[in-house]
């Protein structure tokens, strides 16, 4: 045989071979079952504390649907021993479709990191100051009419300490979202009338106060500062170089995916009511949008792991946290979250029928995304159990 030949046909079959090799390993690290895999990784096996692990997590999982009457939940959670993605219940009550683990959710507050990122780019840019008063970058039309605006800064918006008014407690706001179409998104200039000349709740900087207006305010200078809107935005500096591929602004970007329905409010026969119609301010920038756990951890990591989102002096920045308690913090767009391992960094949601987490442990090398499509539940509980489960092999 002519000897090129010879030597084409080895190479072939070497590269043959480590793709096989390499396609067994992908199969293992996703738990998928040796049935499920088939003799192409015969040679190659779970762990006997991997397995144990899986299945002590699918357990965890299955009995909080159960026992706390959770619809539907989804939990990935990765260390350096492995990763794991699990699903559990229902994600359609009506339909009785089985939850999976690519389904999206609305992650609500969640996407106050994502704004947050956004705009400490911005900052890394030199369009904003972090401690410039907002009446700098808000809409002429708009500043007159949110008190302090000559005094609160970017940065007091990013850590919820600028006092503002909150829009969506307004009798007003609630009236309008009773009956508001979801073919007719609301917009950030639409939602921050609602505290147009309101007294504020604080001075700037007197106290931290979680409230969601601030991430109004975020988005409307976002948008007058880049001429785009923050979908778009969140879009081209975040999804894309990132491969996010089943994250979008709910009802201001086409649907990726299948998304689960979220519920809360039990009615008069104590069954749950779905939010799938609701348009309470979905897609605003307080909690715009839709992802599932596997995005999620890949934000979680090139954020807080990885850190290719922002430069160190903006990782510093996001990081500095107010002292509200011991242990929980607030810095620019991120929660600081007790664990019985220490502090985790990240964010959690609840709204439109969802309640989410998604953090990142340092002294653990963990990362943990949570969904869950009932919006009563306690997440933070389920979050410390999975992560207690993992670290006990």
């Amino acid at each position: 045989m002519n000897q090129k030949i010879l030597l084409t046909v080895k190479i072939l079959v070497a590269i043959t071979y480590v793709i096989s090799l390499g396609y067994a390993g992908y199969l293992v690290g996703n738990n998928l079952s040796q049935k499920a895999i088939g003799k192409s990784v015969t040679s190659v096996e779970q762990s006997d504390s991997t397995k144990d692990t899986s299945s002590k997590l699918q357990t965890l999982l299955d009995e909080a649907v159960a026992e706390k009457k959770i619809p539907g939940a989804v939990i990935f959670i990765s260390t350096p021993k492995g990763k794991w993605l699990k699903a559990s219940g229902i994600s359609d009550l009506e339909t009785k479709t089985p939850m999976k683990p690519t389904d999206g959710f609305s992650i609500a507050s969640m996407s106050k990191t994502f704004v947050s990122v956004v705009v400490l780019k911005l900052v890394e840019e030199g369009k904003l100051d972090l401690d410039r008063a907002i009446a700098t970058y808000l809409p002429t039309e708009i500043s007159p009419h949110i008190v302090n605006s000559n005094k609160i800064t970017v940065r007091q918006l990013l850590n919820h300490t600028s006092g503002v008014a909150e829009y969506d407690e307004t009798n007003e706001f609630k009236q309008a979202t009773a009956h508001r179409s979801r073919l007719q998104p609301w917009t950030a200039n639409e939602a921050i009338k609602y505290i147009y000349d309101a007294e504020p709740q604080a001075s700037p900087g007197e106290k931290f106060l979680y409230t969601d207006t601030n991430y109004i305010l975020l988005q409307l200078i976002v948008e007058k500062t880049t001429g785009e809107t923050l979908a778009k935005e969140i879009r081209s500096r975040i999804l894309k170089p990132l491969g996010l591929k089943s994250t979008f602004t709910e009802l201001h970007e086409p649907t990726k995916g299948y998304v689960a329905t979220g519920y809360g409010d039990r009615n008069k026969d104590g069954k749950l009511v779905s939010f799938a119609e609701v348009n309470d301010g979905n897609g605003l920038g307080d909690g715009a949008l839709v992802s599932n756990a596997d995005d999620l951890a890949k934000f979680v990591k090139a954020l807080f792991v990885k850190k290719t989102l922002l430069s160190p002096k903006m990782m510093k920045q996001m990081l500095t946290f107010k002292r509200n308690s011991v242990s929980y913090g607030y810095g620019l767009g991120v929660e600081r979250l007790p664990t019985p391992y220490g502090n985790s960094f990240g964010h959690t949601g609840t709204a439109y029928g969802f309640v989410t987490l998604m953090a990142y442990l340092p002294s653990k090398d963990t990362t943990i995304a949570v969904l869950l499509n009932n919006q009563d539940s306690d997440v933070k509980s389920l979050a410390i159990k999975a992560i207690e489960v993992v670290n006990s092999q």
